[in-house]
């Protein structure tokens, strides 16, 4: 569907240059922007859907510590099993999303204590899944407290 678009777009946008109504420099632009624009749809959906994954991947589990690679004292986020190929860039855009909505809390962890993000180096950062947190949230939510 997408070829089909960019073909109209840039049939249009042609059309608007031989009619005079746009420089071809104004075309370009526009088509510019238009891709960009395509291309900030697609990291969009990509980032969704990472984030459906991974709530769903640690939902099903019994671990409460990740981090985005494995470690000695966590569950790598990236060995999850997911609908799409994930890198890491990704996968932190996904946690830090899910820490804003309070999927997740962002820790630091030195020797089993926890610490605050700020106070650890990035090695040392893990996000933390309560499940308690998130029931109680789902029943205040549901009695409109």
């Amino acid at each position: 569907m997408t070829n089909l678009i960019q073909v109209s777009n840039t049939a249009l946008l042609e059309e608007l240059v031989t009619r005079g109504f746009l420089t071809q420099a104004q075309s370009d632009t526009a088509f510019a922007k238009w891709m960009r624009s395509e291309a900030k749809a697609v990291k969009t959906r990509v980032i969704e859907t990472i984030k459906r994954d991974i709530l769903e991947a640690v939902a099903s589990g019994t671990d409460r510590v990740y981090s985005v690679k494995k470690t000695s004292n966590s569950i790598g986020i990236i060995d999850l099993p997911m609908t799409v190929q994930a890198d890491r860039g990704q996968i932190l855009k996904a946690l830090t999303q899910l820490t804003c909505n309070g999927s997740f809390r962002k820790v630091g962890l030195v020797g089993g204590v926890e610490k605050l993000p700020s106070e650890v180096n990035a090695f040392q950062i893990r996000y933390i899944f309560d499940r308690v947190t998130e029931v109680e949230d789902e029943a205040d939510a549901e009695t409109g407290e």
